[in-house]
């Protein structure tokens, strides 16, 4: 589709570069706003093949998860950006909400060694299984459990750190609330969560790019820069504390 509207624009006259510009401007508000109609036919949730959530699991992207990632700018670089804010020590126990195929996850495996514990959960059950596969493949200590932030099936304070990596906008508000005050029950006292989520685009093209986001309540609040809010009423203080790409907040908080 991108590619037939750039090519309709140099027929018009515009240059490669300018015409690639215009098809992004009109075509990813086209698909996000599309997008926005097939969720909201969804109105009891989102159902992966174990389990229901209203949150979004990502079970079709599975396949091509660990290539696409990579080509929107979230490759081994972010991933070592978010361990590096997270500050994760050998020994320690690691939570990794919303893992997907589980890089982050086996990367902070790796930190903590064997005298630690890393584990990944998610609602798609497609990307467990890819999770679990990679780390076979790799050797990984890494565990894989299919779960929900809502309702997260560990003891309280049982993680000195707990991960979030592009998932909270996955998410409805109230279960935002929800998945980050279970994040505070299982975290140790004085352990901490290190998020980082869709936040206030900080470069004009993202908001020509993406404006739609402010029509959708799962995002609304993230682009409007209320994450604070957000994290204030899971019962957290939180501090933003960096970004990537000019539209992703990384984000840190303490029990």
């Amino acid at each position: 589709m991108t590619v037939i509207a750039v090519w309709i624009f140099m027929l018009l006259g515009f240059t490669v570069w300018a015409a690639a510009l215009m098809a992004l401007l009109l075509i990813c508000p086209a698909i996000i706003i599309y997008g926005l109609i097939k969720i909201s036919r969804h109105k009891g949730g989102f159902s992966s093949e174990t389990l229901h959530t209203r949150g979004m699991p990502l079970d079709i992207l599975a396949p091509i998860y660990d290539r696409y990632c990579p080509l929107i700018g979230l490759g081994r670089a972010f991933r070592q950006k978010t361990l590096g804010f997270a500050e994760v020590k050998p020994g320690e126990s690691v939570l990794d909400v919303g893992c997907g195929t589980g890089v982050l996850t086996r990367l902070a495996a790796l930190v903590v060694g064997q005298t630690g514990y890393a584990v990944g959960i998610d609602p798609a059950a497609k990307m467990i299984g890819v999770a679990k596969k990679n780390a076979l493949k790799e050797g990984s200590r890494a565990e894989f459990r299919l779960a929900v932030i809502e309702d997260l099936p560990f003891e309280d304070n049982r993680f000195d750190c707990v991960l979030s990596s592009a998932m909270l906008h996955h998410l409805p508000p109230d279960l935002k609330v929800k998945g980050l005050s279970e994040v505070r029950r299982v975290l140790k006292p004085g352990g901490r969560l290190v998020l980082v989520d869709v936040d206030k685009p900080t470069i004009f093209l993202w908001w020509v790019l993406l404006w739609p986001l402010l029509f959708w309540s799962f995002t609304e609040d993230q682009v409007k820069g209320k994450l604070g809010t957000l994290f204030f009423r899971g019962g957290f203080s939180a501090e933003k504390v960096g970004s990537w790409g000019g539209f992703l907040g990384f984000w840190k908080a303490y029990k």
